[in-house]
């Protein structure tokens, strides 16, 4: 399965994230893949959490596990710096 190798990228995307917006208490991963007209797709879905605050993040479907990770963080970083409570720890 692609999504075992991915495991520890995913995690350092996580801690990242975690470095970058201190007031994450929580970030469960799901890495996803879907297959349409037999071409399989893949997105990175995170669930973001501090204290009485949440953020679902669904990464883009990209052609690649490794892509659906990338794109994911990238989203991940740009939505929660918009969010005032990010910050704060």
């Amino acid at each position: 399965m692609v999504a075992d190798p991915l495991q520890p990228r995913i995690e350092h995307e996580i801690a990242e994230l975690r470095g970058l917006f201190p007031a994450i208490t929580a970030c469960h991963s799901a890495l996803l893949q879907a297959k349409d007209d037999g071409s399989a797709r893949w997105s990175l879905h995170l669930d973001i959490r501090a204290q009485q605050a949440q953020l679902i993040v669904s990464g883009p479907a990209e052609e690649s596990a490794e892509g659906a990770v990338a794109a994911a963080g990238r989203m991940a970083r740009e939505r929660l710096a918009a969010l005032p409570w990010t910050l704060a720890p």
